[in-house]
């Protein structure tokens, strides 16, 4: 069996042997130490470094992902921002046509306002002139016109026309018929009674007391229906009367009248 040494250490021996060593080599403890502490901050501050350069790596591979992602998006951006650009220089250029278009369109709208409107000021004038010639019969209704055309708004044009137009088909109607109406009279001895009044449209009205001794012959005024006494047809008027209330078989009667021809003379 091989003997085995094993070396007792000794404070002391071990510091002569440094101190011998350092004479060897020409150093002192001191100037060693001071070596040796100058190394380990050296070494400290080199580590230190090391550490604060992997951490700045770190650092700038996590931002430059992050710079890379921000690129990406800012480029995706700026080519949706690109076509999107061009989308809207394609809208403009269709909105200009179109404004170009509407332009046109609305002149010629306001031309064709300004001719309508001018249409319905001469049918609104010629209303008026036949309003005013009216017999009581139809002058409420046609009032009753005016007014409402005058309360529609000028710039509905239809609804305005509509409105004449309807008046004009009622105008029709009652001078294409004949009609009968009952107005209080003042009599010449002051009584008042309801006579019956027959109108041949507009051209023509007779009217006759309820006893059948006074007619009149209503002719169309400038202002209002003139009444013309007419005594002397106050039979036959009475029996127009009584032929349009079914109240006698019907039967011809000969009474005063005039039209207008074609030319617009007296016949």
């Amino acid at each position: 069996m091989r003997n085995r040494f094993f070396p007792v250490r000794n404070t002391a021996t071990s510091a002569v042997l440094v101190a011998l060593s350092l004479i060897v080599f020409g150093l002192s403890p001191t100037a060693e130490a001071d070596d040796y502490a100058r190394l380990d901050a050296a070494t400290k501050r080199w580590l230190e470094l090391e550490q604060k350069i992997a951490s700045e790596r770190n650092s700038w591979k996590a931002q430059k992902q992050i710079l890379e992602q921000s690129v990406r998006v800012l480029e995706a951006d700026i080519e949706e921002l690109l076509n999107g650009m061009e989308r809207l220089k394609q809208e403009a250029g269709f909105r200009a046509s179109e404004f170009e278009a509407n332009t046109e369109t609305l002149e010629e709208q306001e031309t064709a306002n300004l001719y309508y409107t001018d249409k319905l000021d001469a049918l609104s004038d010629r209303f008026d002139r036949v309003r005013a010639k009216a017999p009581a019969f139809l002058k409420d209704e046609l009032d009753a016109a005016r007014e409402k055309f005058d309360n529609t708004d000028e710039a509905a044009l239809g609804e305005r026309a509509q409105i004449l137009i309807a008046a004009f088909t009622r105008i029709e109607e009652f001078n294409r018929a004949v009609s009968i109406d009952y107005q209080p009279r003042s009599m010449p001895d002051g009584r008042e009674v309801m006579v019956s009044v027959l109108y041949w449209g507009m051209a023509r009205g007779y009217a006759v007391d309820p006893q059948g001794t006074i007619a009149w012959e209503l002719v169309p005024g400038e202002e209002d229906w003139e009444w013309r006494e007419r005594s002397e047809y106050a039979d036959r008027i009475v029996e127009l009367v009584r032929v349009y209330e079914q109240t006698r078989p019907p039967s011809i009667q000969s009474v005063p009248g005039s039209v207008l021809n074609q030319a617009g003379g007296d016949q």
